[in-house]
C-alpha cells in the first residue's frame, strides 16, 4: 500500500519520500515470513523504467539511478521499502509503482507522481540589459526577482542540464558559486572538466565578481497572450497596448514558463524589462536555428544591449488569474 491523497509534488533538484508499507503474514502457521522481493518502476509516457529491485539485505539499483534512487528503511526493516529519489529532473513525472512479491503471492500499488516544477519550472540563464557579465552577487539576485524569477540553486542547474541544457556563460547560482551547463565541450566552453560534458564549476566567488545569473520560475498562474497588431510597436507603445487589453507586458520569466508549457512564437516581441524574445519548441532554420529555446535579440553582434525602445516589434503580454498558460 502506497498511503496518499493525491498528487506529489516538490521542486526540480530537490529529493521526495515515496512510502510503501508491507503486511507481511508467515507462509504457514509455524513459519516465519518468507523475505519479500520488492520493485520499484516509474511509468511515462507508456514506457516503464525499473528503478530498483531488493530482496533482504541486497538492493540492485539501475545504473541511470546510481546516487540517486535509495530505499530508507528497508534493509533493517524490510516492511518499509520507501523509496527516495533525489535531484528530480523533468523526466521524473509519471506513475511510480511499488510491486512486492512473497513466494507465489504478488501485489503492486501505483502513485501518481507529477512535481509541479518537473512539469513546469525551468532554469534560464539572464544577462544585464548593457553588457556580458555585469552582475555582483546581490545585483544578480535582485535581477532574478525583478524579472518574476529567482535565482536557481545548484541542484536545479544540474537537473536542468541532465534534461538537455547548455549554455556556455558562467552564471551566479544561489549558493554564491559560479556555473554553466556544457552538453558538447568546445574552444572557450572547456571549465574544469578537462573537456568533458558537465557543469563547470567556479567554485564560490568574491561576491563583488561580475558574471550573468541563472534564474529559476515555475507556474505562473496566468496566460500570455501574443496578439498580432496591425503594425510592430515601440516598447511604450508595447505597454499601452498591453494595458489596453487588461494585461501587462510579460517578464522574462512568464515567458519562460509559457515556452516550457509549449508556446512557440517565431515573431520576436517585447518583454517587460525592455528585452525582446521569442519561445520556440519546435526548432526550423528562420526562428533561430536548430535548438529549441527562448531566444534573445541583441543590440550588438556580440550578444549585447538590449533593443532600443524606439525599434518596433511584437508584444507579449501577460494576463493573470488562470492556472493554465495559453496563446492566442
Amino acid at each position: 500500500n502506497i498511503p496518499h491523497s493525491g498528487p506529489v509534488f516538490a521542486p526540480l533538484g530537490s529529493s521526495i519520500s515515496i512510502p510503501c508499507l508491507l503486511s507481511l503474514s508467515p507462509t504457514s502457521s509455524s513459519s516465519a515470513p518468507l523475505v519479500p522481493r520488492v520493485k520499484w518502476t516509474m511509468v511515462s509516457g507508456g514506457k516503464e523504467t525499473h528503478i530498483l529491485v531488493a530482496r533482504g539485505q541486497r538492493v540492485k539499483i539501475n545504473e541511470d539511478y546510481r546516487d540517486r534512487a535509495a530505499l530508507l528503511n528497508y534493509t533493517s526493516f524490510p516492511q518499509d521499502p520507501t523509496l527516495v529519489l533525489g535531484d528530480l529532473r523533468h523526466g521524473d513525472s509519471g506513475f511510480y509503482r511499488c510491486q512486492v512479491q512473497q513466494g507465489l503471492e504478488d501485489t503492486s500499488d501505483m502513485l501518481t507522481v507529477c512535481w509541479v516544477s518537473v512539469c513546469s519550472g525551468v532554469v534560464f540563464h539572464y544577462r544585464d540589459a548593457s553588457d556580458r557579465y555585469a552582475f555582483s552577487f546581490q545585483q544578480a539576485q535582485r535581477a532574478c526577482e525583478a524579472i518574476g524569477a529567482q535565482m536557481a540553486t545548484p541542484e536545479q542547474l544540474l537537473a536542468a542540464y541532465h534534461d538537455g541544457y547548455e549554455q556556455c556563460d558562467a552564471g551566479w547560482l544561489a549558493d554564491q558559486s559560479v556555473r554553466y551547463p556544457i552538453q558538447v565541450p568546445r574552444e572557450g566552453c572547456y571549465g574544469d572538466m578537462d573537456g568533458q560534458p558537465g557543469v563547470r564549476n567556479y567554485g564560490m566567488m568574491d561576491p563583488d565578481s561580475l558574471y550573468d545569473v541563472y534564474c529559476y520560475t515555475e507556474e505562473t498562474g496566468g496566460e500570455v497572450l501574443h496578439d498580432g497588431v496591425p503594425q510592430q510597436l515601440s516598447f511604450h507603445e508595447a505597454q499601452a497596448f498591453c494595458r489596453a487589453a487588461g494585461a501587462r507586458l510579460a517578464t522574462t520569466a512568464q515567458l519562460y514558463a509559457a515556452w516550457s508549457q509549449g508556446l512557440d512564437r517565431c515573431s520576436p516581441g517585447w518583454l517587460a524589462d525592455g528585452s525582446v524574445r521569442y519561445p520556440i519548441r519546435n526548432p526550423r532554420e528562420r526562428c533561430g536555428g536548430p535548438q529549441p529555446g527562448v531566444k534573445t535579440l541583441y543590440r550588438f553582434s556580440n550578444q549585447t544591449g538590449f533593443p532600443e525602445p524606439s525599434s518596433l516589434h511584437d508584444v507579449f503580454c501577460f494576463r493573470g488569474g488562470f492556472r493554465k498558460t495559453v496563446s492566442v
